[in-house]
């Protein structure tokens, strides 16, 4: 089990308590507004670009990867030759050859090579090979943790967090300590994070500031979505602080964290803390959704479903639901929008929830 929902679920419990996931047709205004009233998220690409530049524009709902352009691109200037060490397991591993992955990194296991070790534990962990064949997980963080980098001592830290022993649990997160006050960035995140959890209310997110703001300087997609929360949230910080939410907000929403990415979508659909810009939000909100965040899929349904800040178009809208039904984000508006759809749109849109479930 991983123990980052935890850490998240603690953030948010000591932002707002009574913060819950507004996902059903009566929580949307009926006008280009799109949402009203409070600040909704729980879930959450684009770049982030100087003022006065335009991001680029995501592809129309459709999953196409590229328009055909008519006139021939120059040849791009050949790149340099890279000399630099090649980490084959890693390379493996990110194509998704577990197996080619798994034997390289056990080739150079034991032999002190810690970022090895690492990846046969997140193999294991990730169930992409079998524990019956490489061996528990846990034990191949702790062989890496016994270099002493920082980055072993955090993973194996937040394993033992998962444990039922209380004795584990201490001793990890003594070692996410230990990791980020050696410097390490993730660490830094998950050691405010636990101070979150251990001091429940305002005190905690003072304790856990500068951890995240650490971590999220070295560009930690979680710490700044953090950071954006907690700035408005705390009354005794300085105000040119509080003010900086928005740009880590896009941080992270650039990072392709989609509960950045949906609470920007709402910011800039509702001018909050920024200009008003329902068709950008628009994009961050389908940006969201393409990324799996069920409360933009949820949004966006509705949306097509009644043509408000983007062309109606019931196949997309009822793609978007079907992703979110299995959730049991059930509505019956929406229900009806599928039962009054012919049999090759339906085809269609079920094809295409099914495609949105495999990005």
């Amino acid at each position: 089990m991983s123990v980052r929902p935890i850490i998240t679920a603690a953030i948010l419990l000591a932002l707002a308590p009574g913060l819950c996931l507004a996902a059903t047709r009566g929580q949307f205004a009926t006008d280009p507004d799109l949402v009203s009233g409070d600040r909704v998220s729980l879930f959450g690409g684009g770049h982030l670009l100087p003022p006065g530049l335009e991001p680029d524009r995501p592809a129309p709902y459709g999953f196409a990867l590229a328009a055909p352009v008519d006139d021939a691109l120059p040849d791009l200037p050949p790149e340099p030759a890279y000399e630099g060490p090649v980490d084959l397991a890693y390379g493996a591993y990110q194509r998704g050859a577990y197996d080619e992955a798994y034997e390289a990194a056990l080739q150079r296991s034991g032999r002190g090579d810690t970022r090895a070790e690492t990846l046969i534990g997140e193999l294991v962990e990730r169930n992409l090979i079998a524990e019956e064949r490489a061996g528990p997980a846990l034990e191949w963080y702790r062989m890496a943790a016994e270099s002493g980098e920082p980055f072993a001592l955090n993973r194996y830290g937040m394993s033992l967090l998962t444990s039922d022993d209380e004795a584990d649990k201490e001793k990890g997160a003594a070692l996410v300590q230990q990791a980020a006050e050696a410097g390490d960035p993730l660490a830094a995140f998950n050691y405010g994070s636990l101070l979150i959890a251990q001091n429940p209310g305002k005190e905690g997110l003072k304790l856990a500031l500068p951890w995240f703001e650490a971590s999220a300087e070295a560009d930690i997609a979680d710490a700044q979505y953090a950071l954006s929360q907690i700035y408005p949230a705390l009354e005794d910080i300085p105000e040119e602080k509080k003010a900086l939410w928005i740009f880590w907000l896009r941080r992270a929403a650039d990072n392709d964290h989609d509960t950045a990415q949906l609470d920007l979508a709402l910011a800039l659909i509702n001018g909050r803390g920024t200009p008003r810009d329902i068709e950008k939000g628009i994009d961050w909100l389908r940006r969201a959704a393409l990324n799996g965040n069920p409360a933009a899929m949820s949004r966006l349904a509705y949306l097509y479903s009644e043509g408000i800040g983007v062309r109606e178009d019931k196949e997309t809208a009822a793609s978007f639901y079907l992703s979110v039904r299995p959730l049991g984000l059930i509505e019956p508006e929406m229900e009806e929008l599928l039962d009054g759809l012919d049999a090759e749109t339906r085809k269609s849109a079920e094809r295409r929830s099914r495609a949105l479930a495999r990005r």
